[in-house]
């Protein structure tokens, strides 16, 4: 009897210690979700300074498209007011939605290709 009870004892804390080792796993699993998404804002916030550059090197050129330089602004714009939000919620270590890092990317995404290829 007392090899019974100390069996479903064991049994009890097995069973115990593996819902916590998959709770913790959930939990790791979406924190590094969120280190993945930071590292992305971190990363976009650079491709859009270095790019922001460029935007700003074209703009000053004597040959440059007025039309085209009036695209690149509003382009560059709307990719700033939209990375912006995110790098600083990245900065304080706030939660980031995926879909708020891949709206900003794609206005990012957007954004770089009006730059002139040359």
């Amino acid at each position: 009897m007392k090899t019974k009870s100390l069996l479903r004892g064991a049994l009890a804390g097995a069973l115990l210690l593996s819902c916590v080792g998959l709770t913790a796993c959930k939990s790791d699993a979406n924190a590094s979700a969120e280190v993945k998404r930071q590292q992305a804002v971190f990363a976009l916030s650079e491709s859009y300074d270095a790019s922001a550059y460029l935007a700003y090197a074209y703009k000053h050129n004597p040959a440059a498209d007025p039309a085209v330089v009036t695209m690149i602004e509003a382009g560059f714009q709307i990719a700033h007011d939209k990375i912006q939000p995110l790098q600083e919620a990245a900065d304080a270590g706030d939660p980031l939605s995926e879909a708020e890092v891949e709206a900003a990317t794609a206005a990012f995404q957007a954004a770089q290709k009006l730059l002139p290829a040359s």
